[in-house]
């Protein structure tokens, strides 16, 4: 849905000097300082700098194989995820299903085998140790009021509420859904942002200083470069997502379905099916729809060679709730 937002405007605040003279302009003060000697070498040391910062940490994404900048340490990722779990959990504790409830051990199931599957096909050994020490903890929540959701916060916490099996209709497709948000985590997509903050500071501050304007520097940056970012993560989290559902013997051709009756969610909610994909941080349905059936001759090749006839007959199950549209 669109989001008006009402702004004020503000002016402009001009200071006098001891001799009574206006300051100049932002822009003209942040050329002055870069025009001096003092000026240029510290620009030129602080570009340099942050060419070597960046360059040398530069790491591949696993299954996908982007390169990515990532410096944030994965102890400071689990910090931030602990303190967020903390939090989710102060809000839904009341309302998580017990662990012998079917609905849990059924998400607990498939998360599992799609953890699994990631492992045994990891090629860097340092992330398939990761997988391996993680301390897995699976949250259902069951709460009529909350929209369809599920993620996966850093360290390992699941949370899926289950307002959102109705529109998974049957294993595979709640599979698409754990895979991708399980892929988030896999790819390292939370330290990801976090690399990028201080340097979206940094632009926003140099961006300020030549003119001297707020509000539009930030939809600027939001509109150039955060959303596409994160535009690009998710479908980068579709994508991997797609890979290890396939390779744990989940039918890949079920997640084009998923997202088909996520579109009718969308739009029985909203009016219209997807999103403006350019004022979005996710990519719309109709996109993703697309990407899927572009990726599935490879996912249904890793399929076939996962000797999957043994799953086929469990993964079709009896619809839990009814749809609600």
């Amino acid at each position: 849905m669109f989001k008006v937002f009402q702004r004020a405007y503000h002016r402009r605040v001009v200071y006098k000097s001891w001799n009574g003279a206006t300051t100049g302009s932002g822009s003209a003060n942040v050329i002055n300082m870069l025009s001096t000697p003092r000026g240029k070498r510290n620009l030129a040391l602080f570009v340099g700098g942050s060419t070597v910062f960046y360059l040398t940490n530069l790491h591949e994404a696993p299954v996908s194989k982007r390169t990515r900048f990532l410096w944030i340490p994965r102890s400071w990722e689990l910090k931030i995820g602990d303190y967020s779990y903390n939090s989710m959990m102060s809000q839904v504790q009341n309302k998580i299903l017990p662990t012998s409830h079917p609905e849990h051990k059924r998400v607990a199931r498939i998360f599992h085998r799609l953890v699994e599957a990631a492992q045994n096909d990891a090629q860097d050994p340092e992330v398939r140790e990761q997988l391996k020490d993680l301390n897995w903890q699976i949250h259902v929540i069951n709460d009529p009021h909350q929209p369809p959701n599920a993620f996966v916060m850093p360290g390992g916490k699941v949370f899926v509420f289950t307002s959102i099996l109705p529109i998974c209709a049957n294993d595979d497709g709640l599979a698409t859904v754990l895979a991708h948000e399980f892929s988030h985590q896999l790819a390292r997509h939370s330290a990801e942002n976090l690399s990028k903050s201080p340097f979206y500071s940094i632009l926003g501050l140099t961006l300020y200083g030549l003119t001297g304007m707020s509000v539009f520097n930030r939809l600027l940056m939001d509109a150039c470069l955060r959303m596409p970012a994160s535009r690009q993560m998710e479908t980068e989290a579709d994508y991997i997502g797609l890979m290890i559902m396939s390779r744990a013997c989940y039918n890949p051709n079920e997640s084009i379905k998923l997202w088909q009756r996520m579109a009718n969610y969308e739009k029985s909610v909203s009016g219209y099916a997807g999103n403006v994909e350019f004022l979005s941080t996710h990519p719309s349905s109709a996109n993703r729809i697309e990407n899927m059936r572009q990726w599935m001759p490879q996912a249904d090749a890793i399929y076939e060679q996962s000797d999957c006839g043994m799953f086929k007959s469990f993964n079709t199950i009896p619809k839990p709730f009814g749809l609600p549209f």
